[in-house]
């Protein structure tokens, strides 16, 4: 069970999928696209949460043209989101990447 996590209340019973329970979930695309100023993924989470989570979004390169695009998720839902790179300098023009890790973390809200 990868979330959500079960606050502690008095008379519950301890078992394994409590105790392994998490809130969060996170893991690293790699990411490649040919000539483009923007680029979409749809991206689904291993469990579902029961509500839409809060994500965060990290390009962890920062070689070559990476430093000229920004990533951010979209379109969040319970079940997944959108993965959304975009070139933040459009007098550059279109670029290409292979392999570029992109780092995601989703969490319930608070």
């Amino acid at each position: 069970m990868a979330v959500p996590a079960t606050l502690w209340r008095p008379g519950m019973r301890v078992t394994d999928a409590r105790l392994n329970a998490k809130d969060y979930q996170a893991n690293t695309l790699i990411v490649s696209f040919t000539n483009l100023a923007s680029y979409t993924l749809n991206v689904t989470f291993p469990e579902p949460f029961p509500v839409p989570p809060i994500m965060s979004v990290e390009i962890a390169a920062g070689a070559g043209s990476t430093g000229r695009f920004e990533a951010r998720a979209i379109t969040v839902s319970a079940t997944g989101w959108t993965l959304f790179v975009l070139l933040t300098d459009a007098a550059e023009g279109p670029d290409t990447w292979v392999g570029v890790p992109v780092h995601w973390t989703a969490r319930m809200p608070t």
